[in-house]
């Protein structure tokens, strides 16, 4: 087999494996060993040009594997490349732009992997000279050398992630390796920055003598990289779901916008008047729990002016943390909204560009002091929905709750104003590996996920209940979520609705009985039904009663004009036990 051949056939299992450990052998026989289990693990092996043993183990692996592809790495000279192509590595990896080391590996057309912070172009340019061939050659006539090496990902506290953005403009579809600074803990925040990455780590080789221990940290990196998912079994990783000790901390990260809603009757295009609320997806969530005694940060951006001091006062009075609240941009988001009555449904406009929340980016929050003893991480889609800038912020944050083993819940909330649903699908598939609880409507699957609830149809009102099974199994096996919650409305009018939900877990599906309510003010019921789902679980109630308990609080949102419920716990454990009469508490 050509050198060109072997190299092409260890760039395909690079990008299939994701994974490269990194040896600093001692010996050849530690060369021997981590070969084997990489290849039993799946797992490409690089072994350190900086060891004395390396060329020795690298031969003394070819020759009792003669099949084996193996990288030769941290080579930094004309010489070292030369005796790693010698002793049969089918690839070269240096931690820096060597002219002379790219010269030798094109030479004999082995894969060359740089590495650096700066010099993606330059190396790319000077192996298509080397060939004698355009770019747009290389990359189509020898795709194992359209590739780079991120190098340090971290320094410290420091990431280098972002670099590789700028680089993928003018360098479409380098595949690109990290490393440097790879550890358990950092290891999710460049997984989520690169889905299509491969990740090297020498944290993956620090047990070379102990079998066992390496093989644990190879499962424990692969999970990482597919949570959920298959390489282990999810309880093995996921945070433990279930009663907090002492007072709860949650955290929710979004956008709080000013609502300018009609009085009751009127319409938005005849209006004098508008009554000015705060409100939005995941500050609904911050005030009920707030609400319910527990502690609860909210997370997010503001104007400095009067109005974003307004809404900043607003979630104060209503005990959420507000001290991790930055304030900049010009604006605050707004919407308007005019209330539906009988068969005249309600109806939005957003004026929401350019606000405050959308400038939210890499860097704006020190996630890991803001999710320190942190009990739950909460966000919705819409959060992603205002931009690439901050899906990557919440992306960050993901990272650091995954380290962490915080739970994750999400909302689905599909937006139709903020993205499409192919856009939505493209940016929540990969985050959803994140999440632990999933909630939403049978809308919010269909359109982000393509997964519908059977014979549903939302517009008559018809719900198919075997439907929403199917529709919690599919999204439950799609992503691997410990519990998937979806509401279900029964639209009888604008005015009335029947309420309920249901919930699959490790165990089995929960269906709660329709609570019929008439309406003073829906918004904000999905998002109040979300709190009480999260309370009930970190209050240590089963899931049956923390989904009663859900409904309960939804259905009492819809009599509390504004975007917060503001209801107790004992409110609404007493719907959630039955008592239903409306009567004075006297």
């Amino acid at each position: 087999m050509t050198a060109g051949r072997r190299s092409l056939r260890l760039f395909e299992e690079m990008k299939k494996s994701r994974l490269i450990a990194f040896l600093s052998p001692k010996r050849v026989e530690q060369c021997l060993s981590a070969y084997r289990i990489c290849r039993e693990e799946g797992v490409v092996l690089e072994i350190a040009f900086r060891s004395l043993w390396a060329e020795k183990g690298i031969k003394a692996v070819l020759q009792a594997h003669p099949e084996a592809l193996i990288l030769a790495g941290t080579v930094l000279t004309k010489a070292q490349a030369q005796a790693a192509i010698g002793a049969g590595a089918a690839g070269v990896v240096s931690a820096d732009y060597i002219p002379d080391v790219v010269d030798i590996c094109v030479e004999e057309d082995v894969m060359c992997v740089p590495g650096g912070l700066s010099d993606v172009g330059k190396q790319l340019v000077r192996k298509a000279a080397g060939y004698g061939c355009t770019l747009d050659e290389l990359k189509k006539r020898y795709p194992y050398q359209w590739i780079y090496k991120l190098f340090p990902a971290f320094s410290g506290k420091t990431s280098h992630l972002m670099l590789v953005s700028a680089w993928s403009g003018p360098f479409k579809d380098v595949q690109f390796v990290y490393t440097g600074g790879l550890t358990r803990e950092t290891l999710p925040r460049a997984v989520l920055s690169n889905p299509r990455g491969i990740f090297c780590g020498s944290e993956l080789m620090q047990f070379p003598d102990d079998p066992k221990k390496t093989r644990d940290e190879i499962l424990a990196w692969k999970n990482i990289l597919n949570p959920g998912r298959t390489a282990v079994p999810v309880k093995k990783t996921s945070p433990v779901l279930g009663i907090s000790p002492g007072r709860p901390r949650v955290v929710c990260f979004g956008e709080i916008m000013g609502r300018l809603s009609t009085p009751s009757g009127e319409r938005l295009q005849r209006a004098g008047r508008l009554d000015l609320h705060f409100g939005g997806a995941e500050a609904n969530v911050a005030v009920s729990l707030a609400g319910f005694g527990m502690d609860v940060v909210f997370v997010s951006t503001l104007p400095n002016n009067d109005l974003g001091e307004n809404a900043l006062s607003s979630l104060r009075s209503f005990g959420v943390d507000t001290g991790c609240i930055i304030r900049k941009g010009q604006r605050l988001g707004i919407y308007y909204l005019e209330h539906g009555s009988g068969p005249r449904p309600s109806k939005v406009v957003y004026d929401r560009a350019g606000s405050s929340a959308s400038e939210m980016g890499p860097g704006d929050f020190d996630w890991e002091s803001i999710l320190e003893n942190a009990a739950w991480f909460h966000w919705t889609g819409i959060t992603p929905a205002l931009g690439p800038n901050v899906a990557d912020c919440l992306k960050e944050a993901l990272a650091v709750a995954a380290a962490r083993r915080i739970p994750v819940s999400v909302d689905l909330n599909f937006r139709s104003k903020l993205w499409s649903s192919d856009e939505a699908r493209d940016v929540m598939s990969p985050l959803m590996s994140f999440v632990n609880v999933c909630l939403g409507n049978e809308e919010d699957a269909t359109r982000i996920f393509g997964i519908e609830a059977g014979k549903t149809d939302v517009e008559s009102g018809h719900l198919d209940a075997e439907g929403y099974k199917k529709l919690t199994q599919d999204l439950k096996k799609m992503f691997g979520f410990q519990k998937v919650a979806v509401t279900l409305r029964e639209s009888l009018s604008a005015s009335e609705n029947n309420w309920s939900a249901c919930l699959l877990n490790e165990k089995e599906f929960l269906a709660t009985s329709p609570i019929r309510v008439r309406i003073t003010d829906r918004v904000g019921s999905g998002d109040a039904f979300a709190a009480g789902l999260i309370f009930g679980i970190l209050s240590g109630k089963t899931d049956e009663d923390a989904l009663r308990f859900g409904v309960a609080a939804a259905c009492l949102k819809h009599s509390i004009k504004g975007d917060f419920n503001l209801v107790s716990a004992d409110e609404v454990n007493r719907l959630a036990s039955g008592d239903k009469s409306g009567r004075v508490q006297r």
